[in-house]
């Protein structure tokens, strides 16, 4: 028999009576649960598990014991074991990570650059860009080209289009508002599944011999052998497109917003590049030597998760550290937490990219470390998104000086994903100090930089989240 029956946590009156005050606040209310211990008691429907052990027996036993509830529309959907949906999904889920693995994208070559530079000419043309969309248009033809090949087609207009048919209003709608917004949304998703469906065809039909293999080239495989329906590589493509472009571009974005404001740091990312990739553009094959750069991504997925907040629904009678639960309760993780738990991190409020370079003396717990989440149903484009970022931060720092539009003062939004709300980013052509020319690497008279260890993470502590009244924690 379990001695605590009931976890502990925030005195709340009625039912939901902490929903309020974590609406106020999400990512400081989060913080504060730590007090309380590993699992923590928000509300009678909702457990917060504040412990990388915990989160893994969570993640670990998702499609089981606990359940994905909502599809990518929130729709409810059956996430059980007895579900044949769910034996169908994982197989394309399964096949779809192939299609996204460290050799594919190898055999890329230097294209995921190609496309970030291309971009980047557009942003500099106009000197300053919305940081948001812009990088979310990047990161939308980046894994749609990855996913369907050179021809997107209308795939990274219709992403944009469902992403904002997607966003939780800010205020409560009236019941025939909300009944429009469902209908706008479930035709935006039907636009783009069509679209991709199509092109997936398109490529079974015209791919030639010898070009590059992409996903949707594994998934008409697959279909043509059997094992998977037509409708299934469509939906397991979409869900990637659209999970993998949202939270690639908000990484990015927090990405160059701690650059800006540790020129230090930003000054080794681009002597690295000058170092180790000339006047190339960098490919997948770079990535292994890009040690500073892939530790700066490393150490922004820390600090600034997209995937700030995960939760499971209990799908049978349970047990989590003694604590029953019982089916159709929820149980939250919250990497934004683990990733700032100062019994896993020295300083955890502070950017220190060197923590994932210099040899630690005690190893990382597993989920300590979780921005894609983890389990059965982790994210598929995990590897794809940290490689994606790594050449991007290599580019842009290369041949580009992106800094904070002066007078702009970015919040953290947390509405669908984390992100860096009302970032302006200003955008010209790479400095060359005196002593330095492109691709020398750094002068001998040049000062050294300072420590980066004694610098704060922007937001550093418990910050305040944008207030909105978004989608919660149930």
């Amino acid at each position: 028999m379990p001695t605590t029956r009931v976890p502990p946590g925030p005195a709340g009156a009625g039912r939901y009576g902490n929903r309020r005050a974590f609406e106020r606040d999400r990512l400081g209310f989060l913080l504060d649960q730590q007090r309380y211990g590993d699992v923590v008691r928000l509300d009678d429907d909702l457990y917060i598990v504040n412990s990388p052990v915990l989160a893994e027996e969570v993640f670990k036993h998702t499609n089981t014991t606990y359940a994905i509830s909502r599809d990518l529309l929130g729709e409810a959907t059956d996430g059980s074991r007895a579900s044949e949906d769910l034996a169908l999904w994982m197989r394309a889920r399964s096949l779809a990570g192939r299609g996204l693995n460290r050799t594919s994208l190898r055999a890329a070559g230097d294209g995921l650059a190609a496309t970030v530079a291309r971009h980047a000419d557009s942003w500099r043309a106009r000197g300053r860009f919305e940081a948001i969309p812009a990088l979310e248009d990047l990161s939308a033809h980046l894994i749609a080209e990855f996913c369907l090949g050179p021809e997107t087609g209308e795939v990274p207009g219709l992403l944009a289009r469902l992403q904002d048919a997607l966003l939780p209003p800010a205020l409560p709608l009236p019941a025939r508002w909300r009944a429009l917004r469902g209908r706008r949304l479930q035709r935006a998703g039907r636009e783009l599944a069509a679209e991709v469906s199509s092109l997936i065809r398109r490529r079974h039909t015209t791919r030639q011999d010898g070009s590059p293999s992409v996903v949707a080239d594994l998934l008409n495989t697959a279909c043509d052998e059997g094992a998977l329906t037509h409708e299934g590589a469509t939906s397991v493509v979409v869900a990637n497109l659209f999970a993998a472009h949202e939270t690639t571009a908000a990484a990015l974005a927090w990405l160059l917003l701690l650059l800006d404001r540790h020129p230090e740091i930003r000054q080794r990312v681009r002597d690295e590049a000058d170092r180790e990739v000339g006047g190339r553009l960098p490919a997948a094959a770079d990535v292994p030597r890009l040690t500073v750069t892939e530790s700066v991504v490393k150490e922004t997925l820390r600090l600034y998760p997209p995937l700030w907040f995960l939760q499971r629904t209990v799908e049978e009678p349970a047990e989590l550290a003694g604590h029953p639960l019982r089916p159709g309760q929820h149980v939250a993780v919250s990497p934004f937490v683990l990733h700032r738990d100062p019994r896993h991190y020295d300083d955890p409020t502070t950017f220190n990219p060197d923590r994932w370079t210099d040899r630690p003396t005690t190893p990382l717990p597993k989920y300590a470390f979780m921005p894609f989440g983890g389990g059965p149903r982790t994210c598929l484009g995990a590897h794809f998104a940290t490689t994606a970022m790594t050449l991007a931060t290599a580019t842009l720092t290369r041949d580009h000086q992106i800094t904070r539009t002066p007078g702009i003062t970015p919040a953290f939004h947390t509405r669908t994903i984390l992100q860096p709300h009302r970032l302006t980013l200003d955008i010209t052509g790479r400095p060359h100090p005196p002593g330095r020319r492109p691709g020398g690497g750094r002068p001998a008279t040049a000062a050294e930089p300072q420590d980066h260890r004694s610098s704060r993470c922007p937001f550093a502590g418990a910050p305040r989240a944008t207030r909105d009244t978004g989608s919660g924690p149930g």
